[in-house]
């Protein structure tokens, strides 16, 4: 079967008028041609990343309404947009285009320090550590 076509995608101008900060939170239009267990749809983010440009990628943690059981890289949040229980889902991380991102009812709400932090904390925890491992002592 021969490798499919692509073109490239289209260049969007953002729809907010200024480059997302971390802590805040922003719907996100996620691509359609998602394959589980991929985020899909126009679904809330916290912006992670702490320095962003208006036109340039930032990296989000999608948040879902979906109860998340024992999922261990799951953080009930404390912040409420919609009156309903929500969980930052700390190991998808995403790179999106500030394109994707548009404004809560013309607001963009934050999280707070404290809820940032364990957010953050999760999402360290599922990053592979590759510190090096000191060498052993030579004999001399």
């Amino acid at each position: 079967m021969p490798p499919p076509i692509y073109t490239t995608p289209p260049k969007v101008p953002p729809r907010i008028k200024a480059a997302p900060k971390h802590k805040q939170l922003y719907w996100c239009d996620l691509p359609t041609d998602a394959q589980l267990p991929e985020f899909w749809k126009c679904r809330l983010v916290v912006v992670l990343s702490y320095k962003n440009g208006l036109f340039e990628p930032c990296t989000v943690v999608p948040i879902t309404s979906v109860p998340q059981g024992n999922n261990r890289w799951a953080y009930k949040m404390q912040t409420s947009l919609e009156a309903v229980d929500s969980w930052a889902i700390c190991n998808h991380i995403l790179t999106v285009a500030p394109s994707r991102l548009s404004q809560h009812k013309g607001t963009i709400p934050k999280v707070t320090d404290e809820e940032f932090e364990s957010i953050f904390s999760l999402v360290y925890q599922w990053l592979p550590n590759f510190a090096l491992k000191p060498k052993p002592a030579e004999d001399t």
